[in-house]
């Protein structure tokens, strides 16, 4: 990380770095290869879509190669930081670290798997510091966010972000078996839970909501199936802790861990063959990738659709993965085999599906409610993000029927899980 370790909170825009910072910058998006004279910079607000925990900016920089001074060169690149305009949510996310980790995991090890394979699934980084990193603008290279980030995905787009996945999956066994090295011991500092946690307020209030839910479904109001509600299901879904932490049985990956529309960027020009650029890794994870497949399926096609689709994706992703790493010289089947993946998906399936429920509670309600509340009332938007969020889904039920029956149906799903 850079040596610059201070926070500094920043009113103006251009104030985010030093004129140092950004010749350092310019230095490392030329690769040290070609010297050259930085005129001049400038930071604007990125008013593509943004997701919920952090600030998003483009850095401009206009430079000359020395040897050709008359041809005046520009640069952008992307630039992500602390959210300064809500108080609360940065120091939420300063207690946390989850702005640190992603930028120690760009700078440790993505750069690193980025190198193992000429398949384009995340963007290079450039420099970091604690409040904020700087990568390559994937709109510049020639990818695109989906124009509605809730919405869920065709079968060719979820095809292509199963490939993404395969991919990085292979790029972090081949990586570990080069250097002969376990990523989980070497960044275990870094790959720290950052949700899924009885510690963490924004997934226990999740739970909270998804528990409110249940006991309101009309198709669990037997005297049965609520005492199932109130003394066994909160225990279940316990185990999801679990889960989600380096499995001593399976062999573990480099985990996404927030596979979201809002995470994917497409190729503009072949979006149903080219994998997809995967964005924002604070909450990855070093975990059996079968929690990155059931997360990638559950998030981002409906109940009906993964009632005919789910399978085909996890052959889907099995052969791109068994691609993968022939292209690198390795066996799929020796190092983690199909029967083994299709063992741990059958074993970690609520997380999939309790996952699903909660972040339906944030990517699926109506309309533009989350943005008003972060825009028009921030204090209001952090207690439904982090503190409590029971009345305000059992009002939404009220109010809304589509995001009534979408979220009574996935947790018909994960109780069936259960029963």
């Amino acid at each position: 990380m850079s040596p610059t370790t201070t926070l500094v909170r920043v009113d103006k825009q251009n104030d985010l770095f030093s004129r140092s910072e950004v010749k350092q910058i310019l230095r490392n998006i030329l690769n040290s290869n070609t010297a050259a004279t930085l005129l001049e910079y400038n930071v604007s607000p990125e008013c593509s879509p943004t997701g919920y925990l952090g600030e998003y900016f483009s850095l401009e920089l206009k430079y000359k190669f020395l040897e050709s001074n008359d041809t005046i060169q520009t640069t952008r690149v992307f630039v992500k930081s602390l959210p300064y305009q809500n108080p609360k949510m940065t120091a939420f996310i300063e207690a946390c670290g989850m702005l640190t980790k992603e930028a120690s995991i760009y700078e440790q090890l993505l750069n690193e798997l980025r190198k193992l394979t000429s398949t384009v699934w995340c963007a290079q980084c450039y420099f970091t510091r604690r409040d904020l990193f700087v990568m390559q603008n994937i709109v510049d290279m020639g990818y695109e966010a989906l124009v509605d980030p809730g919405e869920f995905l065709t079968q060719a787009q979820i095809d292509v972000l199963l490939k993404s996945l395969a991919t990085m999956h292979a790029c972090i066994v081949t990586y570990e078996e080069q250097n002969k090295v376990n990523i989980g011991e070497q960044l275990k500092d870094v790959l720290r839970e950052m949700t899924v946690s009885p510690e963490v307020v924004f997934y226990t209030a999740g739970v909270r909501a998804i528990l409110a839910v249940a006991r309101v479904h009309p198709a669990y109001q037997c005297e049965t199936l609520q005492k199932f509600i109130a003394e066994e299901l909160p225990q279940r879904m316990d185990n999801v802790y679990e889960m989600v932490n380096p499995s001593k049985k399976y062999r573990n990956v480099f985990c996404h861990r927030d596979l979201w529309g809002g995470n994917l960027f497409f190729n503009k020009f072949k979006p149903d063959t080219e994998p997809v650029v995967l964005v924002d890794y604070q909450l990855a994870r070093y975990s059996p990738p079968a929690i990155d497949v059931l997360m990638a399926v559950y998030l981002n096609i409906t109940p009906q659709q993964r009632k005919t689709m789910k399978h085909w994706c996890y052959d889907r992703y099995y052969n791109y993965f068994a691609e993968e790493l022939k292209k690198q010289g390795l066996s799929a089947e020796q190092l983690i085999s199909r029967s083994e993946f299709e063992q741990s998906l059958q074993e970690l399936e609520l997380f999939g599906a309790l996952y699903n429920c909660i972040s339906a509670t944030i990517l699926r309600v109506p309309g533009d409610y989350l943005k008003d509340l972060k825009l028009n009332h921030p204090d209001a938007f952090h207690r439904y993000t982090n503190v409590d969020r029971v009345e305000e889904v059992l009002e939404l039920l009220k109010i809304d029927k589509t995001f009534r029956d979408y979220i009574f149906e996935c947790v018909d799903e994960m109780i069936s899980l259960l029963l």
